[in-house]
């Protein structure tokens, strides 16, 4: 099976985070997000990976090559819109291809597009469909796409991931609309390519997913931390740690007299001391010390003091710290 990653985009909702490292790499629930999505390919077997790759991207490559799948790397001098990230990976291609993006976790049996026979777009209901590619449907089949649509029709999202049948006839159909000046919003997006198909009279198929975690944000981050440690919760006992389930705590980081958790992540070579963190994740080789944090993210290698005050409160009083 090939498989095409685009990871090219700059995660500007994700900095200051992205500043020195790409989006895909980010840290979450034990590994990283491009981690998690490889991970999720090895019931299928042997794959051809095709990772799409832009700024910052040797750090992708090397990455990748510690790992042990099999990879192709192209490069996207140019982002020009996902239409032709996926043009660029599919180049020379042929045969059944999966596309998914390398910022989106989508909990799925990939096993399933080995038996399909027609090109598979998975699709979710959303509360702001607008924000969106929207498929329309007759049941499961597909009856229009629209890239943003300014007034949707439907309310079911593209959510990152597709199944094609023959990969040639979408590399054919982005050449197609990047010859025409084809863009939504300034950019050459897939959404369009598989509309020109659809009114040519390619079929495609809608397959709901429910579980689909969009890591394009700090928000979105932390809760797809939060989801996902319930399957990923690891920690060895250390003297002075109390934990509170889930957590993923590598084996390398030093914490003492410290409470972690629930729903915290914390990296190789990480310092912890004097802290109590929840809902958070703390990257490899950053340090927190003497603070009390929720809600966070800490970089690679940042560091995180706070401190401890002295009181002498009278009766009924209040006493509001910022």
């Amino acid at each position: 099976m090939n498989i095409i990653i685009p990871v090219a985009g700059e995660g500007t909702r994700l900095r200051p985070h992205t500043h020195t490292s790409p989006k895909a790499l980010i840290y979450v629930a034990g590994k990283t997000i491009l981690g998690h999505i490889l991970d999720s390919f090895e019931s299928l077997g042997s794959n051809n990976f095709i990772i799409v790759y832009g700024a910052k991207g040797d750090a992708i490559v090397r990455y990748c090559k510690q790992r042990r799948e099999k990879f192709k790397f192209v490069f996207q001098e140019k982002r020009l819109g996902l239409g032709h990230a996926i043009h660029a990976g599919a180049r020379g291609l042929k045969g059944p291809t999966i596309v998914i993006l390398g910022d989106t976790i989508i909990e799925y049996d990939f096993r399933k597009f080995k038996q399909a026979s027609t090109n598979i777009l998975a699709v979710k209901a959303v509360d702001e469909p607008q924000r969106f590619g929207i498929v329309e449907t007759a049941g499961i089949k597909v009856t229009d796409l629209v890239e943003k649509p300014s007034r949707p029709r439907s309310n079911l999202a593209i959510t990152g991931l597709y199944y094609f049948l023959n990969i040639e006839k979408i590399y054919h159909a982005v050449s197609y609309i990047m010859r025409k000046g084809i863009k939504t919003r300034g950019e050459f997006q897939i959404t369009d390519a598989l509309r020109y198909l659809l009114k040519k009279g390619e079929p495609f198929k809608a397959a709901r997913i429910t579980k689909w975690f969009d890591c394009g944000t700090t928000a979105a981050l932390l809760e797809t931390n939060r989801h996902l440690l319930i399957k990923t919760h690891r920690v060895k006992k250390r003297k002075g740690l109390v934990t509170v389930a889930p957590v993923f705590i590598a084996d390398s980081a030093r914490i003492t007299n410290s409470i972690i958790g629930p729903n915290v992540s914390i990296g190789e070579h990480a310092l912890i001391s004097n802290a109590i963190i929840k809902d958070a994740i703390i990257n490899s080789r950053a340090s927190v010390m003497n603070a009390l944090l929720t809600g966070s993210i800490v970089g690679d290698e940042a560091c995180v003091k706070g401190g401890y005050k002295k009181l002498s409160v009278s009766d009924h009083s209040t006493l509001e710290f910022p």
